[in-house]
């Protein structure tokens, strides 16, 4: 019988099969040599403590990352609670967008801001970006897919839904957040800075801001039904 000659997968699983075999004959350990990426050869247990290295610095690193994140989440739960503590205090729903443009402006050192609500005309001051929209109007139809997941969504945004959003200012702003308001609407942070949002990042914080933002709005319900009466 011929024997059939042993490939690199067969070793792979005979050793993973048998982890014990080069403890039982540690003279191979010796004979074996791996190249290096100096050029030079080293033993393998050389190079399982290089790789156990290595290893041992990427984990330090996500843990790193994972210790980060939980200090920026904790941070911005902070900031949340005491704008939310700001905002409750403003009875006036006008003063309470107002204040919301204002905070959100710093807060996330943005250049331009678009609050859309469908059928709520709602007076504030001049310079704050709120804005009533037709909840049928056909410029909508590209944000359906925002809209109905209910998601913050971070990145570029095409040129279609940015001048819908920012109009003469779109061709400036070079990275968005796009934040839900369920039923209510939607809302649009922008930056000149392509880095400033990124799709990945963290959108706790906007998407808890969201839910305050519809609960005023459900509030302020009964008094627009009264007017419009």
């Amino acid at each position: 019988m011929t024997d059939t000659p042993l490939d690199d997968n067969a070793v792979a699983k005979f050793l993973q099969d048998n982890p014990g075999f080069l403890v039982d004959h540690p003279e191979l350990l010796a004979e074996m040599q791996l190249p290096h990426d100096s050029g030079e050869a080293v033993s393998l247990i050389e190079k399982q403590v290089n790789l156990l290295r290595d290893q041992n610095r990427k984990l330090t690193r996500q843990l790193n990352q994972l210790i980060r994140v939980a200090t920026d989440n904790e941070a911005l739960m902070d900031r949340l609670h005491g704008l939310t503590l700001d905002l409750i205090l403003v009875d006036d729903t006008g003063a309470f967008f107002d204040r919301l443009a204002e905070v959100l402006l710093e807060e996330f050192d943005a250049d331009i801001l678009n609050i859309s609500l469908f059928g709520r005309d709602i007076d504030t001051a001049e310079n704050t970006p709120l804005f009533n929209v037709d909840r049928d109007d056909p410029e909508l139809k590209p944000f359906a897919g925002h809209l109905e997941k209910g998601k913050t969504v971070c990145g570029r945004l095409n040129r279609t839904k940015l001048e819908f959003l920012f109009r003469s200012r779109a061709q400036w702003v070079q990275s968005s957040a796009l934040v839900p308001l369920g039923d209510a609407g939607l809302m649009a942070i922008g930056s000149s800075d392509p880095a400033r949002f990124y799709p990945g990042m963290g959108t706790l914080f906007l998407d808890l801001l969201a839910r305050v933002i519809v609960r005023k709005l459900a509030m302020d319900e009964p008094e627009q039904q009264r007017r419009s009466a």
